[in-house]
């Protein structure tokens, strides 16, 4: 059924604190989504890449049989993987065993909702792969589809053997279109099969086998026993499908808190309205089963509407990511830095804790503009960007403020941690050899082996020490960085303040050995 696609790039996306996309460590795979039937999935960051991500909404699908499906899980997850197919296997026969027999009437509904349930997965593939790249993209792990009205409707009215027969076919088909692992796709198909064989075992226990049907089921004299069974069976599977996921969930990546383990509230409540349009296909079904197509046509008009939807917020999303990101480093741009900046700066304010601010300046650019044209320069450019990512914390908020001049707030640090920190950052780029590619088919150049390295100078600032405004400590920092050019750059300079007044204090800069 539904899920987040292989490879789907999930990224940690905190507020303004991702130096716009870094991927989130340790979560190689994730669990997807209730009343979808697909607990289990796996996602990988694709590349490992860090960087912004691009405008591209291709499928990415995994490469089957690989290696072996245990090497993907430790062993507490293996377990509940495999408790998942033992439990749903033990549990229909018991369903099928308690059963009534199989008549021609469960035979005629069955093929309408069959029918049903396969036209609907083929009228909505398209707009449910877009659904799951976007949720992808914005790092959502849960995905939400509509598939579970015909899996409930087949558990509340066809004996078990019959509602196990539609999930595989419908499984099988949503196989075949979303590629996943097979092992992935047992354990997503066992979590259904449980939810359904639960469903059947409670609805004969509370009706017995004479269920209801036609027009006398909304008599006075069965509506109130059957809306009774429908609210029951209806929370027995979503109590059932939702433990199944909170338990993996909660194996899986150690956690066991509500938005953890149950989702968000966004998802839960697309989940309460594919459960009630799944009660009205019940109801139209007992009534009779050619009400279903309606209610096929109902929901695929839902699904194809919920994929625009999609759609346009992921645009929308995009949009803003461009307004905010420079679109040559992957970082924030000033108009995307400025507010959130302020954000970390007054959240630390309000707790009484330090901030720093750096101001970078990249030492003669114009001439690494010279010497490998503007197409080279943005290269360097960029292979600073990266070394600011890899030496920054994830909390921390790195922009490029203009031209080949950088922006860093690092929350929650003092002056002597900022300046270990800007001392880093100049040594990671000092330290650059990144191959610059020239055009025209000119020659590869290793920065720091075929040209002089790269170097950056540094100013520093902090708060409360040397203010709290965002712009007097740029303004500060800045003033700092001007000293580390003047004093011969490849420097950090940090502002102070002394009884007489406002100095600046040049950081000493390391001996060349350790410079290199």
């Amino acid at each position: 059924m539904g899920g987040i696609q292989t490879g789907s790039g999930c990224h940690d996306r905190t507020t303004g604190l991702d130096h716009r996309i870094r991927a989130k460590a340790g979560h190689s795979e994730l669990s997807v989504a209730r009343f979808t039937g697909v607990p289990f999935a796996l996602s990988r960051p694709l590349n490992g890449a860090e960087g912004r991500v691009t405008g591209n909404r291709g499928w990415v699908v995994p490469p089957r049989c690989q290696r072996r499906w245990t090497a993907e899980f430790d062993r507490p997850t293996i377990a509940v993987l495999l408790g998942t197919d033992t439990a749903a296997v033990i549990a229909i026969a018991a369903a099928v065993w308690l059963a009534p027999t199989v008549t021609v009437g469960d035979l005629g509904v069955f093929l309408v909702l069959i029918a049903c349930a396969l036209t609907y997965t083929e009228l909505t593939a398209a707009s449910e792969q877009r659904r799951r790249l976007v949720r992808a993209q914005r790092g959502s792990v849960e995905f939400i589809d509509q598939a579970s009205i015909w899996f409930f409707s087949a558990a509340v009215l066809l004996p078990p053997l019959l509602a196990v027969v539609l999930v595989v076919a419908v499984r099988m088909r949503r196989y075949r279109i979303a590629l996943r692992p097979f092992a992935v796709w047992v354990g997503n198909t066992a979590a259904v099969v449980l939810s359904v064989a639960a469903v059947s075992l409670v609805r004969d226990a509370v009706v017995g086998p004479a269920w209801p049907t036609g027009a006398t089921a909304l008599t006075a004299d069965h509506g109130l026993m059957f809306s009774a069974a429908l609210g029951l069976t209806a929370v027995v599977y979503f109590v059932v499908d939702a433990a199944l996921v909170a338990l993996y969930r909660g194996v899986r990546f150690h956690r066991w808190d509500l938005s953890a383990t149950l989702g968000s509230r966004e998802d839960n409540l697309l989940l309460a309205h594919t459960l009630l349009v799944a009660l009205g296909a019940v109801v139209a079904a007992v009534v009779t089963p050619a009400a279903l197509l309606a209610v096929l046509a109902v929901a695929v008009m839902e699904t194809k509407t919920l994929g625009r939807l999609a759609a346009r917020t992921a645009d929308r999303d995009q949009l803003r990511v461009d307004a905010t990101t420079d679109p040559l480093t992957g970082l924030y741009n000033r108009r995307g830095f400025e507010p959130v900046a302020g954000g970390l700066l007054a959240a630390d304010r309000e707790a009484g804790r330090p901030t720093a601010v750096l101001m970078l300046d990249l030492d003669h650019f114009k001439r690494w503009n010279d010497r490998l044209t503007h197409f080279g320069g943005d290269q360097v450019l960029r292979a600073v960007a990266d070394a600011l990512r890899s030496s920054t914390r994830g909390s921390d908020l790195v922009a490029r403020w203009g031209g080949e001049e950088l922006a860093v707030v690092l929350p929650d640090t003092t002056v002597e941690h900022a300046r270990e920190a800007a001392e880093r950052i100049r040594v990671a780029v000092r330290r650059l050899d990144t191959a610059v590619e020239l055009p025209a088919g000119g020659p590869r150049v290793r920065l720091g082996h075929d040209t002089p390295p790269c170097t950056v100078s540094i100013g520093v600032a902090c708060a409360p020490d040397h203010g709290t405004d965002l712009t007097d400590l740029q303004q500060l920092a800045d003033r700092a960085l001007g000293t580390a050019k003047r004093n011969g750059r490849d420097q950090v300079v940090v502002i102070g303040t002394t009884a007489d007044g406002e100095v600046v204090i040049g950081h000493p800069r390391l001996p060349d050995a350790e410079q290199r």
